[in-house]
């Protein structure tokens, strides 16, 4: 398993973001600094910063908060509890032992697929999407293109982080997604000092 380096610039304030934060430098490909939503979680004033603007920000008629492996699990877990909601796991294939609905799209971001346990009971609800960092969004696009072939009304997205210039927003909006993100970066961090 490669290291990944962190960014030059690993100052906790990550000014004008809004969330302190560090990035993994040149990850995942190069001109690419990946927002470290751990740096977020390890403190509780801000973690719980983030949750709310996130619940706050979900639409009135979601059931479900549907958590994208690996960093929007925890989050959509946050999300769901805080609002009273119910959570489900959309996981990588190949991270579930049992009987799995699995999507048919695979690619560098989402490995050879999204699964969901077979038996969960979505249809005809409204579910929105939570991850830890929105790049080009197909990550998304693919989890709601499950949840949707299993008759789920699924039309938001919800993100701790989107890097800015790498048409996740613009792709999710063309499906019919409504993206909300805590903060907007770039795609490498700037170099302070």
């Amino acid at each position: 398993m490669a290291t990944l380096d962190l960014a030059d610039s690993t100052d906790p304030r990550a000014p004008g973001t809004g969330l302190p934060h560090r990035r993994w430098k040149a990850h995942p490909r190069p001109g690419i600094d990946f927002p470290d939503i751990n740096t977020v979680a390890e403190d509780a004033a801000v973690i719980q910063r983030a949750v709310s603007d996130l619940a706050g920000a979900l639409h009135d008629d979601v059931a479900i908060v549907a958590g994208i492996d690996l960093g929007g699990a925890a989050l959509a877990g946050a999300v769901a509890s805080a609002r009273g909601l119910g959570f489900m796991h959309v996981r990588k294939v190949g991270s579930l032992r049992t009987d799995i609905v699995r999507s048919v799209v695979a690619s560098h971001d989402i490995g050879h697929g999204l699964a969901l346990t077979k038996g969960l009971k979505v249809a005809g609800r409204h579910i929105a999407l939570i991850d830890d960092c929105l790049l080009s969004g197909a990550t998304v696009l693919a989890s709601a293109r499950l949840l949707r072939d299993l008759g789920a009304h699924c039309n938001q997205a919800l993100f701790a982080f989107e890097i800015e210039g790498l048409g996740g927003r613009a792709s999710l909006a063309r499906a019919g997604i409504a993206t909300h993100a805590v903060a907007t970066v770039p795609p490498q961090e700037p170099v302070i000092g």
